[in-house]
């Protein structure tokens, strides 16, 4: 383990510190195809514009706070998509709401 991952071999980030995986171009082509959407459809799905999720696509820039909270909500709406995005094992507990 080098200082740079945890026990796991995750990456550490100081707090308030995040970025994107470099295989996120790889984990965002492997959600569309769990959704089943074009990338027409997941860009509106996300609420993005289509060239701002080819950006993403071709590592010319990354989502911003609201567009990786879209990608959670799209993500935890298919089957292992949360867990493909984190790379990690991940239980969702859904709550009805009232």
């Amino acid at each position: 383990m080098t200082n740079d991952r945890d026990a796991s071999g995750h990456r550490r980030f100081p707090p308030g510190v995040a970025l994107m995986p470099e295989d996120f171009p790889r984990k965002l082509a492997a959600l569309k195809a769990l959704t089943g959407l074009t990338w027409e459809g997941m860009a509106d799905a996300l609420g993005v514009d289509p060239r701002q999720l080819l950006r993403w696509r071709n590592e010319d820039g990354e989502p911003n706070a609201g567009a990786t909270l879209s990608l959670a909500r799209l993500a935890i709406r298919v089957p292992g998509g949360l867990a493909l995005l984190l790379d990690e094992d991940v239980t969702v507990i859904h709550r009805p709401r009232r």
